[in-house]
């Protein structure tokens, strides 16, 4: 029989802890207007550090709670940054007449048209009405009415090809882009505008970036964590009491054996040491002992948690073995 249950996960973008070295990164990028390039190992939390930018820029200076989010992909182009025209249903609006307007009207274009991650943080920071865009683009793209901050990420830009970094450069350094369906440039011109965007984006090196959108970038390299902010870091996201802190250190050494042993072909990563934890601390198993002197202990519960910390056939064989 299956049995089945959830556990409750709480991934409120407060509980992430940046590093002081990351705050600083972030503190420069801004005063430079330069977007943040954050590279490191997957599940360091680059991703969830721009959730937590803006969850914290929300509650003092004004920004969207939640960031634009733009994922990468290996057909990306420069263009999907900013907006979509979906082409395709337009046509089938003009075919059949459904839009009533005559076929290649500006307005008719118009309403295929939505902003998309940079293209609405640019929009908001100038305000709907300064962008000069049609209100059925305003509308669709939920556009602010007055100027408003936010953050922009741009995940695994590494992934995309390689001229996509590269058509990106006169945009991304002064903050404008074209919409050529319509023939219109949406741009912003005061520097207290530009204060309103936030770019940060995440790359996990399986590209080089060119060297000339580098050097717009500034870089921060997020390093693996220590044992001492990885049990810093599983106390924001569990809820515990001091009676677990030992059983805690106890789980982060034993993290560290599976993260350390040799050969091994993908290590686990912190956020499926967090996914481990909770699983431990769901089936009130957080004093369980996973090695005893350096080994594993193997056992009938072992199957049900090492997947959880090990992807990998080969890997998994190695330490069942044991």
């Amino acid at each position: 029989m299956i049995k089945l249950q959830n556990i409750k996960i709480d991934d409120r973008p407060g509980n992430y802890l940046p590093s002081p070295g990351l705050l600083n990164a972030l503190e420069v990028a801004y005063m430079l207007k330069r977007p943040l390039l954050l590279t490191g190992e997957p599940g360091t939390g680059k991703t969830q550090f721009a959730f937590w930018v803006a969850d914290q820029l929300s509650r003092s200076e004004g920004f969207r709670p939640q960031p634009f989010v733009y994922n990468t992909k290996t057909s990306s182009t420069a263009q999907d940054l900013f907006y979509n025209y979906d082409a395709i249903a337009h046509f089938r609006e003009t075919r059949t007449g459904g839009s009533g307007e005559a076929a290649g009207s500006d307005k008719a274009t118009q309403d295929f048209i939505q902003l998309k991650a940079l293209g609405l943080a640019i929009a908001n920071a100038i305000g709907a009405k300064g962008t000069g865009l049609s209100p059925a683009i305003l509308e669709k793209s939920q556009v602010s009415e007055e100027s408003a901050g936010s953050v922009v990420l741009i995940d695994e830009i590494d992934k995309a090809p390689r001229d996509f970094p590269n058509d990106l450069l006169n945009e991304i350094e002064n903050y404008e882009y074209e919409i050529k369906e319509i023939n219109q440039r949406i741009k912003i011109r005061e520097d207290h505008q530009k204060q309103k965007i936030i770019v940060i984006l995440t790359s996990n090196f399986e590209r080089n970036l060119p060297d000339a959108f580098l050097r717009r970038c500034l870089y921060y390299h997020i390093e693996f964590p220590t044992k001492e902010r990885l049990f810093e870091i599983i106390l924001r996201r569990l809820d515990l009491s001091p009676d677990d802190y030992d059983h805690i250190k106890s789980r982060v050494d034993d993290f560290f054996l599976f993260h350390e042993q040799p050969g091994i072909s993908k290590r686990p990563s912190t956020s499926e040491f967090i996914d481990w934890m909770r699983v431990l601390q769901n089936d009130k198993l957080l004093a369980r002992n996973f090695f005893l002197d350096g080994r594993l202990v193997v056992d009938d519960m072992l199957p049900k948690y090492l997947p959880i910390l090990i992807k990998n056939k080969e890997d998994l064989g190695r330490f069942i073995i044991q």
